[in-house]
């Protein structure tokens, strides 16, 4: 096993070659909807783990609760994500992608993990 930073290296690596991949097939889930990055963040955070806090959400993309609320106001127009009273906190929200985003999403995966790895 290597190092650490051979490690992370070859992590770097692979998200070169996955942006790369990105650039070169040109399609992107929402496409046709034009999101800024913050958008595009936020839902491929909920993509991998739906039903997150405002506070969890910004943790993880190391933002403040501040941005990702506004950016959830934005998705939520958008018809993208709900946003509901946590029933544990009634103080806290709690954000899920609605049936329509998690479609594009797994359509997108099926047709790009396809097109890199066919069977």
């Amino acid at each position: 096993m290597g190092t650490r930073s051979e490690s992370l290296s070859r992590v770097v690596d692979r998200i070169g070659v996955l942006t790369r991949e990105f650039a070169a097939r040109r399609t992107y889930p929402f496409q046709a909807r034009r999101l800024g990055r913050a958008s595009m963040d936020l839902l491929f955070v909920l993509s991998r783990e739906d039903g997150l806090s405002v506070a969890a959400i910004a943790d993880r993309m190391v933002l403040t609760s501040g941005a990702v609320s506004q950016t959830i106001d934005v998705l939520r127009a958008a018809g993208l994500i709900t946003s509901q009273v946590n029933p544990i906190d009634r103080r806290a929200r709690i954000i899920r992608l609605t049936d329509e985003a998690r479609h594009e999403v797994r359509e997108f995966e099926r047709g790009y993990f396809e097109a890199i790895a066919p069977q």
